[in-house]
């Protein structure tokens, strides 16, 4: 029993008709990914685009010219930005060893 069992696990598998399925998938996937970065990039570059003439820009530049050397020098901002720039790197890593399997 284990020979026989042994010797069917050990033969290859035939091949599956696929019919274009598989490209198919592909398409579809990559048509819902398309659709994601546009909602995720395109829809609130839109918004701030539409908003951009309404903000009042003076004001703005006056408060990051005063608050900027403050915030330029503070540590908690510092390793906060670190903290964001360390996880997104490693994040990109991760994915690319995902793609890469």
């Amino acid at each position: 029993m284990t020979d026989d069992l042994d010797i069917l696990l050990s033969a290859p598998l035939p091949d599956v008709a696929d019919h274009g399925f598989s490209m198919r998938v592909v398409e579809k996937i990559e048509a819902r990914e398309v659709w994601n970065e546009r909602l995720t990039w395109g829809l609130p570059a839109l918004v701030a685009c539409l908003a951009a003439p309404f903000l009042p820009l003076r004001e703005f530049a006056g408060t990051v010219v005063h608050l900027g050397p403050a915030l330029a020098g503070s540590t908690a901002l510092s390793l906060a930005a670190g903290a964001i720039i360390l996880t997104l790197s490693l994040e990109q890593r991760f994915r690319e060893s995902q793609s890469a399997l």
